[in-house]
């Protein structure tokens, strides 16, 4: 995904969630295409690349101009919660670093936790409103895989030491009988 793709700007992330001026855009930069990313996987594949499309070539329809508020504060806190988790740390060639200031103190781990899950929760909340209008007004978004089961409830995982030898593995895409995801 090249920087012209994105579909929201730093200005405005910073705005929908209330981030200082002084974070370089460079921070934002990796986490606003991996919130892409998540709207891809949530909107499915076809209608985010033709959303996408549109929004590149501006030409977005009165339907697409609509979804825009929604999917961009889920791209906000979408971002946001994946800047939080590194926000406090640097890379460098012998590990991650903590940054801090000469007159700040950094978060502490149940500081950032709270941070962290506050920010998850908004994220959810702004996809389900968005996955919520989409449904509601499917007839203005015939693109959106309605019957897809891909993950749709979004930043969670699960482990299960239950394996069904019958079945045969589904092909990337299948899950659910939904071929166009």
């Amino acid at each position: 995904m090249a920087k012209l793709d994105k579909l929201i700007d730093y200005a405005t992330m910073r705005e929908i969630v209330d981030l200082p001026q002084n974070i370089e855009d460079a921070k934002l930069e990796h986490p606003i295409i991996r919130a892409q990313e998540m709207a891809r996987m949530h909107m499915c594949d076809e209608f985010y690349q033709d959303y996408l499309a549109h929004y590149n070539a501006n030409t977005l329809s009165e339907a697409y101009t609509a979804l825009l508020p929604y999917l961009q504060k889920f791209l906000a806190w979408q971002a946001y919660q994946f800047y939080t988790l590194k926000a406090n740390f640097a890379p460098t060639r012998s590990g991650f670093r903590v940054h801090s200031e000469a007159n700040s103190v950094a978060a502490s781990d149940i500081q950032m936790g709270m941070i962290i899950k506050d920010a998850k929760l908004q994220a959810e909340y702004y996809k389900t409103l968005m996955i919520d209008y989409i449904k509601g007004h499917s007839s203005d978004y015939p693109l959106f895989c309605h019957n897809c089961k891909s993950n749709v409830n979004g930043n969670s995982f699960h482990i299960s030491a239950v394996k069904n030898k019958n079945k045969q593995p589904e092909p990337y895409g299948t899950r659910g009988g939904c071929y166009k995801c």
